[in-house]
């Protein structure tokens, strides 16, 4: 228990009649002592007749779930069994990793034998789940001379997924054809599974593999089979968890954004008529989700991927391509996200991938490194930084030679910001498939 402002006021003015009492020659030793104890009365008086903890019981609200870096309302419920309207500040428990966008607790008045509702919003900066145990509430004396504090025990788990709450503006983005950049449509299909449509004549520029000679014979002219993309098909996300994906960019781990973009994209994968699978790997296959559709499929994929940590092992592609391959016959388009900060950790990754691609068509989505840019793009004011410039720009070299040679083999491959990762993942999806 505490005393309130109030409380402190009757001190002081206590302080003030006492002081006049003796520089006017009063009896202020007998003022002091009255005074004193009137007000000391009044406050145990105070936290007698006040309601106390019995009075009380809190609970939550049943839904666990929240988002990761969005905001998300945390809402649990007061009830005041006693005859008196009591005003309430209510505080849950604070844990790391949990921001709010409010410091100051709510306050509510508390009537007479009902319940409230108690919010605040909170932005969490970390997926998995986290126990809160605790609610405490405040309350002021019926004389407003005293301040009750009681803890009530009140767990519950939440989990804190990835943020997925834009997926509404992908779908409607997907619908509107509105993601693709002015003047990139003309991608390559490389080794894309097609479905037979319809016979039509030749015209230059076709590919002559696609001549169908008996048709050709009987007509007396060339004549072409048509085909049109093949739907239903597999369409895997490989997501990389070693070290390159522990790197934070603007305040984020770059597995937290791929792990976003993966989500988004299968959802978009499914709402094209698609079907998505899962492979989380490091120096092994951790997790793997076969391709499916529909709102359990999209709940496995959610609860797999909310609580992946990455780690400091090195990616084993080698390994993660040859169980892919094992365990889906089917060709399937094939999604990587992955990142690599020397060159020697995209070594494997090269050498392994035409592998992959003799099975599936692979596309290879890197995070840009912002760091290494602005080192790259830095103004020199000393020789140290001229040192640091040109260093920055020989890995960037190394890098691009990374992708050209990607590139050269076949295998579609993206750079993009760590905020648009999802929508580069996204945007090429629809450039292979639309």
């Amino acid at each position: 228990m505490s005393v309130t402002k109030n409380f402190l006021l009757l001190v002081a003015i206590g302080a003030i009649v006492t002081f006049l009492a003796w520089r006017f020659g009063g009896s202020y030793i007998a003022m002091f002592i009255f005074w004193n104890a009137l007000i000391t009365g009044l406050l145990v008086i105070d936290a007698i007749i006040s309601p106390g903890k019995k009075h009380f019981s809190v609970r939550r609200n049943d839904d666990d779930t929240l988002y990761f870096q969005a905001e998300n309302e945390i809402e649990f419920f007061v009830k005041n069994s006693s005859r008196h309207a009591l005003n309430v500040q209510a505080k849950d428990e604070r844990l790391r990793h949990f921001e709010l966008t409010e410091e100051q607790p709510p306050t509510r008045w508390v009537v007479p034998r009902e319940e409230v509702s108690f919010s605040y919003d909170v932005v969490p900066s970390k997926r998995g789940s986290f126990a809160f145990r605790r609610i405490f509430l405040r309350w002021t004396g019926l004389l407003g001379l005293c301040v009750k504090y009681a803890r009530f025990a009140c767990p519950i788990e939440y989990k804190v997924y990835p943020n997925v709450r834009d997926l509404s503006k992908y779908r409607l983005m997907l619908q509107k054809n509105r993601l693709l950049p002015q003047g990139d449509k003309n991608i390559k299909n490389y080794g894309m599974g097609y479905e037979f449509e319809s016979l039509r004549p030749y015209v230059e520029g076709d590919d002559y593999r696609k001549i169908n000679w008996r048709a050709t014979a009987r007509e007396d002219k060339l004549i072409v089979n048509k085909y049109q993309i093949e739907r239903n098909q597999p369409v895997y996300i490989l997501l990389d968890i070693g070290r390159p994906m522990s790197y934070s960019v603007g305040g984020y781990k770059k597995l937290d954004y791929a792990i976003n973009a993966a989500l988004i994209l299968a959802d978009i994968v499914n709402q094209s008529g698609d079907k998505a699978g899962l492979m989380v790997f490091d120096s092994a296959v951790r997790s793997h989700i076969a391709p499916g559709q529909g709102a359990a499929h999209r709940n496995q994929l959610m609860e797999t991927l909310y609580h992946v940590e990455d780690n400091r092992s090195q990616g084993d592609y080698g390994g993660a391509f040859r169980v892919l391959c094992d365990k889906q016959k089917r060709r399937s388009l094939v999604f990587i996200f992955t990142d690599f900060e020397l060159p020697e950790e995209a070594t494997e990754l090269v050498s392994h991938i035409m592998h992959l691609k003799k099975r599936h068509l692979p596309i290879v989505i890197f995070m840009e490194n912002e760091k290494l840019n602005a080192m790259a793009d830095a103004p020199v004011r000393k020789k140290y930084d001229e040192i640091l410039r040109d260093t920055a720009r020989e890995f960037q070299a190394e890098r691009r030679g990374i992708f050209r040679k990607l590139s050269a083999m076949g295998i579609p491959n993206v750079e993009s910001k760590a905020e648009e990762f999802a929508t580069a993942a996204v945007n090429r999806y629809i450039q292979l498939t639309g």
